[in-house]
């Protein structure tokens, strides 16, 4: 069983397109060594959506015209042992690749 948390929710300077959808991939990829677990970064094949997974959470990032929102899927492990700080560094690294990228 896994828990939903809504983490996050930010107002988007612009919609998100195919451009920035290779950014925001490349970004992560360049990256991915501040996160303290192995992930892999998975869009979904037909909505602006792309989940960030690790073997115990994910974090799914939703984008509609104007709002980004992050909300974290933890397995019953994950939910024991996540902390507010590791709630907050999350969000800080998602919302940082949004900042850069001008979202």
């Amino acid at each position: 069983m896994r828990w939903k948390e809504t983490l996050y929710t930010r107002r988007l300077r612009r919609p998100i397109d195919g451009p920035t959808r290779a950014a925001i991939a490349s970004e992560y990829s360049r990256r991915r060594h501040e996160i303290p677990v192995p992930t892999e970064l998975q869009w979904h094949p037909d909505r602006p959506q792309f989940t960030i997974r690790a073997q115990w959470l994910s974090f799914v990032v939703r984008f509609t015209h104007d709002v980004l929102e992050v909300d974290a899927e933890l397995s019953l492990a994950a939910k024991a042992f996540a902390t507010q700080t590791h709630r907050q560094n999350a969000v800080r690294f998602i919302d940082s690749i949004a900042t850069d990228l001008g979202l």
